[in-house]
């Protein structure tokens, strides 16, 4: 029996995935909210749930994502595994948290008389990002082609003072800093080797704990001792069936948002029940091909609820592998996250995945202990220092069908707060709903207690029915209330950049051209679109450069909307009704790309001297014709009066590369710079091979710290 709750969430968080359909399951003699999350009365409470929706889309679909199969098959399983991995389509990215101010450019060290740094790149103050590079000024922590580096920068020079090796298998992982200890976030895949005389998979082996048959992502957590720069060791490593979605931290507590797919279900499509032989030996027709698809459809429905009948608890629930590491010896624990009665779901169907967000103290160890969950997609989080949401757009089946209604298609996005003031425990707080879908985190930002939404929606896939809206979220009792909307912004386009800063939102929106909308929220009752400035081109990232100042990453463009290469524009918004692009400059070449258009974490403002650094690749043709492909990291001085002006460049090294087999084109390639960041009078830059330290005022170099190679 489903109940209203407003549980504590302990250290081990599981909110939920959200996706498509409805739920008939109430109260008796009431109708559920969908802004509301509801518990469950242990096991079989859970199970007559998950089983219950599940059946119900087979019944509808077919299928677990609402496609079509009446009429026939039109593609491969969508799940690419057990056709149980997903519940409908995520419109969000990455995410952060905040209070609407922007976080300080002009550094967050210095005041006990060591040098001032930059960190990394956050949306707001106090609440940290995880990237592949971290520093507190005296140290800088890098991880890069599977080994985290320790780098020491309390000296003349910097120095590496150790190299730990995490596995050949990690691409990318992404570190938390807190005194003596670094938590490392990875994405990962299982590796298994079946077949006669293959390697054996490195560390621990996760099929015998997961199962043979589990190929979707892991999340491994890594707990790293860094006390002994010289001999960093992990002490432990918690290994979660899912994809890691995003994380922040305060005050050396991380949240770490985990979302994991049911598994283990086999479901079987229409194709391997259809008879091709009896199809073939019938003529083949048309009229024979529905009739016999018809029964295969049938079978397959049979099957499958058959399947779903069978499941069991660990089907449906994240399941964990924990390595102890602290004694030497590995201690092994394993099992599901969560007990049945600390689950969740919304009032409306919303998918039978679960977001996990784990609650990390850097102070003490990492463990699974416990934790509540909510059967509900999640792509987007946002935190503040107080608060964290979770929000999530449903994926509307009503979007691909073309019978459907206006009413019917259309998108709402569905966001979750939770109080973590506490350092061991969150607690569930409200919920509320706005129209449309959220580009990323930044489309959400919290400020006197309320929470703005920057959204766009549209009728199903038709464009020409676009729009975006600002909305504004307060909290009355267990529900987001929505005070205030401006809606009517970028008609026929969808939200490219968005923007907080205190009372004031910038939009930007792109189809042609780029209308950078200024928005007063300063009444949030009753937001109102105050001005609007239409120029070739968009900015995907806005950052604050100085009093009524902003700095635009994006690219230009023609008047028709043709995209051209990378550029920068600054513009001023001292006059809401009347915002100004003063300068711009292009980037690159022939062509350019910069991960600073996706990733916020690339761009690095230093306001003590107005410095603006993004990476960028771009290529270009020399004398010969000859294409040229260069990578780098670019400076600007950023002035109001002067204008946007490049100082200089910095480049890394080509590696070396050992034993070339290819003499004609050679071995070796450029390395990417990922990561700036400023320490004392230095800008150091990251790529895969080490970190150059570079003056300040010129970005000339200064030294060269090279990482070893595995």
């Amino acid at each position: 029996m489903s109940r209203p709750t407003a549980l504590a969430l302990p250290a081990f968080l599981l909110l939920g995935v959200l996706a498509t359909g409805c739920s008939d399951k109430e109260e008796p003699g009431s109708e559920l909210s969908p802004r509301v999350l509801y518990g469950f009365d242990g096991c079989d409470d859970l199970l007559d749930y998950t089983k219950g929706q599940a059946k119900g889309l087979i019944d509808q679909y077919g299928n677990l994502y609402g496609y079509d199969y009446s009429q026939g098959w039109f593609g491969e399983d969508a799940a690419g595994g057990d056709g149980l991995s997903g519940s409908g389509g995520s419109t969000g990215g990455v995410d952060d948290g905040g209070d609407g101010e922007p976080a300080p450019g002009d550094g967050n060290g210095g005041d006990d008389g060591g040098k001032d740094y930059s960190g990394t790149n956050v949306q707001e103050a106090g609440v940290d990002e995880p990237d592949v590079v971290k520093t507190d000024g005296e140290r800088i922590l890098a991880f890069a082609r599977g080994q985290l580096h320790f780098v020491d920068v309390s000296g003349a020079s910097p120095t590496l003072r150790g190299s730990l090796n995490l596995g050949a298998d990690l691409y990318e992982a992404q570190i938390f800093m807190h005194e003596d200890r670094a938590l490392l976030l990875v994405r990962t895949w299982p590796y298994y080797y079946d077949y006669e005389g293959a390697p054996q998979p490195e560390g621990l082996d996760l099929q015998q704990y997961f199962g043979p048959d589990y190929w979707a992502g892991i999340t491994r957590l890594i707990e790293v001792d860094i006390s002994n720069p010289e001999a960093m060791k992990i002490v432990s490593n918690l290994h979660i069936t899912g994809e890691l979605v995003s994380a922040r931290m305060v005050d050396g507590v991380a949240r770490v948002v985990v979302r994991s797919a049911p598994t283990g279900i086999h479901l079987k499509e229409p194709y391997e029940f259809f008879d091709y032989q009896a199809f073939e030996q019938g003529g083949g027709s048309e009229g024979l091909y529905e009739h016999m698809w018809q029964i295969a459809l049938a079978q397959s429905k049979v099957f499958n609820k058959s399947a779903i009948d069978a499941s069991t608890i660990e089907n449906w629930l994240p399941r964990y592998v924990r390595e102890d590491l602290s004694q030497g010896q590995g201690e092994i624990t394993s099992g599901v996250l969560l007990a049945c009665d600390d689950v969740m779901h919304t009032g409306v169907y919303s998918g039978l995945s679960t977001l996990g967000v784990l609650t990390v103290d850097l102070n003490s160890h990492l463990a699974p202990t416990g934790g509540v969950g909510v059967f509900s997609e999640g792509e987007t989080v946002y935190a503040s220092k107080e608060n964290l949401y979770v929000a999530t757009t449903p994926w509307n089946p009503a979007d691909w069908d073309p019978e459907a209604s206006a009413e019917e298609q259309g998108r709402t996005t569905y966001v979750h707060k939770f109080d973590i003031k506490d350092r061991t425990r969150a607690n569930y707080v409200a919920s509320g709903e706005v129209r449309g879908w959220l580009l990323s985190q930044w489309a959400m930002s919290e400020f006197n207690g309320d929470l703005r939404v920057a959204s766009t929606d549209s009728l199903g896939w038709d464009q020409t029915t676009s729009e975006s809206f600002v909305s504004v979220l307060r909290q009355d009792g267990d529900e987001l209330q929505q005070i205030g909307q401006v809606g009517g912004l970028g008609k026929t386009e969808q939200i490219q950049g968005v923007r907080f800063i205190g009372d004031k939102g910038y939009v930007v929106t792109f189809r042609q051209t780029d209308p950078l909308y200024t928005v007063d929220v300063s009444d949030p009752t009753k937001p109102v679109v105050a001005g609007e400035l239409k120029i070739p081109g968009f900015s995907a990232y806005l950052h604050p450069v100085g009093e009524d100042l902003i700095l635009g990453v994006g690219r230009d463009g023609t008047e028709d909307g043709q995209i051209l290469g990378m550029q920068l524009s600054l513009f001023d918004v001292s006059d809401d009704a009347a915002p100004k692009q003063l300068h711009k400059i292009a980037i690159g070449e022939d062509w350019g790309w910069s991960e600073a258009l996706f990733d916020h974490k690339a761009f690095l403002w230093w306001g003590k001297t107005q410095l603006a650094m993004i990476p960028l690749e771009w290529g270009s043709y020399d004398e010969n014709e000859n294409y040229l492909w260069e990578q780098g990291a670019l400076g600007f001085r950023v002035d109001k009066e002067e204008g946007i002006v490049q100082i200089g460049e910095i480049q890394h090294p080509d590696p070396v590369v050992e034993d070339c087999w290819d003499e004609y084109y050679g071995c070796g390639w450029s390395p990417m710079l990922r990561r700036s960041i400023v320490i004392g009078e230095q800008v150091f830059t990251l790529s895969d091979v080490g970190i150059k330290a570079s003056a300040l005022a010129d970005l000339s170099d200064a030294h060269w710290v090279e990482f070893p190679q595995n």
